[in-house]
């Protein structure tokens, strides 16, 4: 059988996106390796995915030892996930990996199109910015591209045991956003919910869980969700709820939306594109009002 390996360890959200590709390979036999935080949002039942390997165990275990892969597809660039491509077997190779001469981390011809607009670039890095600022193109419209398909909306595969159960009037918003891009976090979100209560709407504001499954079920229990490109936004597709999302700092066009996602992009959003740092302009040019129209037409 057709065997398969996936090396997607990073952001949470980011291997959410990356599970569209396992409905190009319901009739292969797929590993897929990635951080121990995104095991448990993975769909396990899926026949397909056979295998879940945790990147942090991945040197001392053998479970890749005397497989030959026919399809490696490799798509971060970091150096634990590109160690691993040198240990492995495989018939062909899709995405980063590490040059024999020059030692430095390349990306295949194939892969081009997604790798050129990265941190690991053949363009220099305002080159790079620029050409995924200007991409129409969503990251399942990349990958599947690097395997020679075509998307055609195909949904997110996650965790399988919670479905959505909306209590409707019940408005979820997720306020924060991870420590690396902090102007992500839009500071109108408690007048929002003022607005929002006085509505006749009851809002939740999402908290840390203990587990990425409870997690979930806060979401799936929202009739809507406001939030920036976080987790909670892509956790929301999944559960197809629809979604309020703020862009001010990353790319909104990478998302794709399925119909029901409106998005408020920032106008000042090619000033802050993917900068580390706060930039205050990005996240108060976007009003009351943009949110309150997105909210209206979803």
């Amino acid at each position: 059988m057709y065997k398969v390996l996936i090396i997607k360890t990073a952001a949470t959200g980011d291997v959410v996106r990356t599970t569209t590709l396992l409905h190009c390979f319901k009739d292969a036999q797929v590993w897929w390796i990635t951080s121990k935080i995104n095991i448990d949002i993975l769909p396990k039942k899926l026949p397909c995915l056979q295998h879940i390997l945790p990147i942090e165990d991945i040197h001392t275990s053998n479970a890749l030892k005397d497989i030959v892969f026919d399809l490696v597809l490799s798509l971060d660039d970091d150096k634990s996930s590109i160690d691993i491509i040198e240990t492995l077997k495989y018939n062909q190779l899709i995405g980063a990996y590490r040059d024999k001469h020059s030692k430095k981390i390349t990306y295949t011809d194939d892969s081009a199109h997604w790798f050129d607009l990265s941190l690991i670039s053949h363009f220099s890095k305002p080159q790079a910015d620029k050409m995924k600022f200007d991409s129409q193109l969503s990251v399942q419209e990349h990958l599947f591209k690097m395997i020679g398909k075509t998307f055609n909306a195909q949904e997110y595969l996650i965790y399988e045991d919670i479905k959505p159960n909306p209590n409707y009037h019940l408005i979820g918003i997720e306020a924060r956003s991870g420590e690396r891009w902090p102007t992500k976090r839009w500071n109108g979100y408690e007048e929002l919910a003022l607005k929002l209560e006085e509505q006749g709407y009851e809002v939740v504001f999402f908290k840390q869980r203990d587990n990425i499954h409870d997690y979930i079920k806060d979401i799936s229990l929202c009739e809507r969700v406001f939030c920036g490109d976080t987790l909670a936004m892509h956790i929301a597709l999944a559960l197809k709820i629809p979604t309020i999302a703020i862009f001010t700092c990353t790319s909104a066009a990478e998302i794709y939306d399925y119909s029901i996602m409106e998005k408020v992009v920032s106008p000042y959003l090619w000033e802050a594109f993917f900068k580390t740092t706060y930039i205050a302009e990005a996240v108060e040019a976007v009003t009351q009002e943009m949110v309150w129209e997105a909210f209206k037409r979803i």
